[in-house]
């Protein structure tokens, strides 16, 4: 009796993941690039450079790219990749030495030289920088975090966002829209909602508490403190 329940289980639960996996097959342990039938990933993928395809990482992916260091010399940012144009979705721990150029999605831990994805969700630790049109969560980055929106910190030399909702904290720090906090050398805003201190601070529209060297607000320019309490202009 036991060893027919037993059976009945395996064969039910091959059936409900080869359900998932009727163009896409499955394995625990997967190399990139992957020259023959694209495999997802549930346990652990080795990847060599930034060679992925449209494939899902369950677990730990871990990547080695020799020449990351070149991608300082790169004349322009890279844009946050198309739909359509983009790859894997690693959902667990990403460390690599440098990183993914047009990732679909990360969701829990990433450690690496860049990282470039459509969305962006936990952790991520970049030694360059990380542009993700969705950043969700804490983002360390060196040079850096560039989003069309987000929740969370954001802490780097240079944070850019048009909609973030939390602190910004680094060198430069601007926010077209987005309610919190913004500490940093220059702080600006076009409809930011909050405080910002730093040495110099800047918003178009918007209640906000200012604190700096030099602070502008729609309704005053003033020195040390300044705020603005009124609803937003139309």
């Amino acid at each position: 009796m036991k060893t027919k329940l037993l059976f009945t289980a395996l064969f039910m639960s091959s059936f409900i993941f080869g359900q998932d996996s009727l163009k896409i097959k499955s394995s625990f342990i997967n190399v990139n690039p992957q020259n023959k039938i694209l495999k997802n990933t549930n346990g652990i993928n080795v990847g060599v450079l930034d060679d992925y395809r449209k494939q899902r990482i369950n677990g730990i992916n871990l990547q080695a790219n020799p020449i990351s260091l070149l991608y300082l010399l790169i004349p322009h940012a890279i844009e946050v990749p198309k739909e359509g144009e983009e790859t894997a979705t690693v959902n667990g721990l990403h460390i690599s030495t440098g990183g993914m150029m047009d990732g679909k999605k990360l969701n829990g831990v990433g450690i690496s030289m860049y990282h470039i994805a459509q969305e962006t969700n936990g952790l991520s630790l970049n030694g360059f920088n990380n542009t993700s049109g969705k950043l969700n969560g804490l983002h360390i980055s060196w040079l850096s975090n560039s989003t069309v929106s987000g929740n969370g910190i954001l802490v780097a030399f240079f944070n850019d966002a048009e909609k973030f909702n939390g602190i910004q904290a680094g060198g430069f720090n601007d926010n077209k829209t987005g309610n919190g906090l913004q500490v940093g050398f220059v702080n600006k805003g076009e409809k930011f909602k909050g405080c910002q201190i730093g040495v110099i601070n800047k918003n178009k529209n918007g209640k906000v508490f200012q604190i700096g060297l030099w602070n502008v607000n729609p309704k005053r320019k003033m020195p040390i403190i300044n705020w603005y309490l009124k609803k937003e202009k139309s």
